[in-house]
């Protein structure tokens, strides 16, 4: 059994120090990448960090799962705050920020609930596999959106002038 400090260590230390050290990596990626494929390299990130969480029996993937999975993290606050940038009218990002924000709240208080419910039912690294199942699926509904080469579109950063 895990001692409490090793515990909070692996799940809060770990994970935060990657996602501090990757930030500004996933900012310079996501003004250059199309932003499926970078969803897809998230979510595989996810979907690997999970596994090598949950399934693992040895300290090294405990730890090795706690990085990627805060490697991930680090793109995904990246990704959910500026993804709007990508997609909604200049004078639409609000709205579009104000709708993904709600449905992000109701799915940060259902989804711990099922969690609590469904590790009562399943082994955890069960809920490891279906989780990471869930994502890679996921990343399959986005892969028809990848265009690559002269199909691709640009990924230009959104600049706004400002006068005084």
């Amino acid at each position: 059994m895990l001692h409490i400090s090793r515990i909070a260590f692996l799940t809060g230390v770990v994970p935060n120090l990657a996602r501090l050290v990757m930030s500004p990596v996933w900012g310079w990626l996501f003004d250059r990448m199309n932003f499926f494929a970078l969803r897809i390299t998230l979510n595989i990130g996810f979907a690997i960090g999970i596994l090598a969480f949950f399934t693992s029996v040895s300290a090294t993937g405990l730890v090795l799962g706690a990085i990627v999975f805060g490697i991930s993290n680090a793109g995904g606050d990246v990704a959910w705050s500026l993804w709007v940038t990508k997609f909604s009218p200049p004078e639409h990002v609000a709205d579009y920020m104000a709708v993904h924000t709600f449905f992000t709240g109701v799915r940060g208080v259902l989804a711990p609930l099922v969690a609590f419910h469904a590790s009562r039912l399943l082994e955890i690294q069960t809920l490891g596999w279906i989780a990471a199942g869930l994502i890679v699926a996921s990343c399959l509904l986005l892969l028809p959106e990848v265009k690559l080469g002269r199909f691709g579109r640009r990924a230009d950063a959104l600049l706004e002038e400002v006068s005084e």
